[in-house]
């Protein structure tokens, strides 16, 4: 997996962000939530685009019973 490099101006808001709801507890967890999540997200997605995995259907040919090539034989 390809490293991204750190924006460093979006640590910068997101601690603006923090400071800001220091008083509001409520909101401040929302938001600490918030991040939680949208980080948990954006790993998961990553993880997935890096294992690039391709499941296909097992497609099976339908197969004839014997009874039914014995009659096919007979006319």
């Amino acid at each position: 997996m390809e490293v991204e490099k750190l924006d460093i101006l979006n640590i910068i808001e997101i601690q603006r962000i923090r400071s800001i709801l220091k008083e509001e507890k409520d909101l401040l967890s929302l938001f600490e939530l918030l991040v939680t999540i949208s980080n948990d997200k954006i790993n998961n997605k990553e993880n997935r685009i890096e294992k690039n995995i391709i499941i296909e259907d097992n497609i099976e040919p339908e197969l004839s019973s014997d009874s039914e090539d014995d009659l096919l034989l007979e006319d």
